[in-house]
């Protein structure tokens, strides 16, 4: 259970087939965090020319592009927000978003192997961890980006 205090946050993903296409945004307002997704679905869809389908709330497909929008806590206020994402050998993503307040955290979260796997491999940047596991003999991935941060 969430302590009250953890502020709630919505978390919008832009990704491309099973990749992240573009940095997570974070946004402390519900409505402005959906006004931005609604301006990425349009933007991908080439100005309307590509159709947008909404298979339930809070998913935009365009294409192979897919918007997500991902209501989470932030555990602890910090300047800096990492954006966790965990995609499974079937091709979803889960936890769809974990935030975190620290790259440390954050890293530390990237590189942990699931139950029953191993690391195969790591690549990190100053704004990007990303680590592949071997699972029951299928590849997993679990990623941390910084994100942009919109009040």
């Amino acid at each position: 259970m969430r302590d009250r205090s953890e502020p709630l946050r919505w978390v919008l993903l832009v990704t491309d087939g099973m990749a992240m296409a573009y940095p997570a945004e974070v946004y402390a307002d519900e409505r402005v965090a959906e006004r931005e997704a609604e301006r990425w679905a349009r933007l991908l869809s080439n100005g309307g020319r590509l159709p947008v389908e909404r298979p339930f709330p809070g998913r935009w497909e365009i294409g192979d592009f897919w918007v997500r929008l991902v209501q989470t806590f932030l555990h602890d206020e910090s300047p800096e927000i990492w954006v966790g994402t965990y995609w499974t050998r079937h091709g979803f993503p889960e936890p769809e978003a974990a935030l975190f307040s620290d790259r440390a955290e954050a890293k530390e979260w990237a590189i942990t192997p699931p139950r029953g796997g191993v690391v195969s491999e790591v690549h990190e940047t100053p704004w990007f961890v990303a680590a592949t596991f071997r699972v029951h003999g299928t590849e997993e991935d679990a990623i941390v980006q910084l994100a942009k941060s919109v009040s």
